[in-house]
């Protein structure tokens, strides 16, 4: 599912964007997303995107057979010529930890045990988040996001269709609890979740940060995004994930608070 690599992507942006403040920036893609000339009157109910959405996936069922999962990959900078690694664990019903090896910089870590979340990296060290920045990984981190979404954002809208690259979507803009709207964009044909509009917080501020999911697969009854791209004013990023397990055994101690 596409949460997988909205976690890994994002736990790695703040210490990344620190580590490339002196190094060139990456062209930034423009979206191509001109709005098309459907009529409001015809487009679906957002209930209806998000019902399609979970039936492509796999179904509510086989979701929801699903109660731990270990992610395996790698990701790519290109105009940095950076690469590295990154693997993710992450248990039902709400926590995760992320582990990203970054050449040149070192590890990067970013945990959330259900209830407080923190992050590590050679830079900044051990930090607990707090505020906006805990708030949203407490939304990533929610195992069954994609049968949650009405739960994560109490206010959902159809914002009508878009074009993203050779798809064309229902765009929805969901707005949580805490924290900015975000856009959310539905495959027309598919019904799956091609790309993902939201600000990033970190100790640098606040970030545009545009998500692209790609190459579905099926992993045990659910479909998984295998490859993603992050689009901010920094840099893009391409991420693949090379191995997905799940309802693999997650020892509860994976997700404690490092000492130091």
């Amino acid at each position: 599912m596409k949460r997988i690599a909205l976690i890994l992507a994002f736990s790695m942006l703040a210490a990344i964007a620190v580590a490339a403040q002196d190094k060139p920036k990456a062209d930034t893609p423009k979206a191509d997303a001109a709005k098309s000339d459907a009529k409001p009157a015809a487009l679906p109910t957002v209930d209806e995107v998000l019902d399609k959405f979970v039936k492509a996936l796999g179904g509510r069922e086989a979701v929801e057979k699903i109660t731990s999962r270990s992610v395996k990959g790698s990701f790519e900078i290109e105009a940095m010529n950076m690469t590295g690694t990154l693997e993710m664990a992450a248990k039902a019903p709400n926590k995760s930890a992320t582990k990203v090896d970054i050449p040149g910089f070192g590890v990067v870590n970013n945990v959330f045990d259900g209830a407080k979340a923190w992050a590590t990296d050679p830079m900044q060290g051990l930090r607990e988040l707090s505020g906006g920045e805990l708030a949203a990984m407490k939304r990533r981190s929610d195992f069954y996001a994609e049968i949650n979404y009405k739960k994560i954002y109490p206010k959902m809208e159809m914002k009508g269709k878009e074009k993203v690259g050779s798809y064309e979507t229902y765009v929805i803009e969901a707005t949580p609890a805490e924290g900015g709207p975000e856009k959310l964009y539905f495959d027309v044909n598919t019904g799956l979740l091609v790309r993902q509009d939201m600000e990033v917080e970190g100790p640098q501020g606040k970030m545009a940060t545009e998500s692209y999911m790609d190459d579905y697969k099926v992993v045990d009854g659910v479909k998984v995004a295998h490859t993603m791209k992050q689009v901010n004013p920094m840099f893009a990023m391409t991420m693949k994930f090379t191995e997905v397990k799940t309802n693999v055994p997650i020892d509860d101690a994976k997700f404690n608070k490092p000492s130091n």
